[in-house]
């Protein structure tokens, strides 16, 4: 799943991340991505984009996502003698803070371009 944030006058401009990647950097303007959707009011675009300053020169460090892997094991009996294989099943490469400093920066473009424009940006 993943979540789209577009400038509503011009849709074709847009970004879309992983709904954790997407909630990180949305948390950190301080909206709630909980009901899936919402909207960037364009009078509200001036606080978001202060609150991206404030994240990028805060004194406290960005937040991370650690890696998380997970396998599967199968175990095939073949005659009464058991091969084990492990596969992997699911990879999750985390997000460092350099990762969200970069979305952080990219959401400030598109808010900029939003105001630019005078267009609310919606997000689902």
């Amino acid at each position: 799943m993943s979540i789209t944030l577009q400038i509503d006058r011009q849709p074709d401009q847009n970004l879309n991340y992983s709904n954790r990647n997407a909630a990180i950097v949305l948390g950190l303007l301080g909206i709630d991505t909980e009901a899936g959707y919402g909207q960037i009011a364009r009078a509200e675009i001036p606080a978001a984009r202060r609150a991206i300053l404030m994240a990028l020169n805060g004194a406290s460090p960005l937040p991370t996502v650690e890696e998380e892997v997970a396998y599967a094991t199968t175990v095939i009996d073949q005659g009464g003698l058991p091969t084990i294989t492990r596969s992997l099943r699911y990879l999750d490469p985390g997000l460092d803070q350099e990762g969200v400093e970069r979305r952080l920066r990219e959401v400030g473009v598109l808010l900029a371009r939003a105001s630019e424009l005078q267009s609310d940006v919606s997000w689902y």
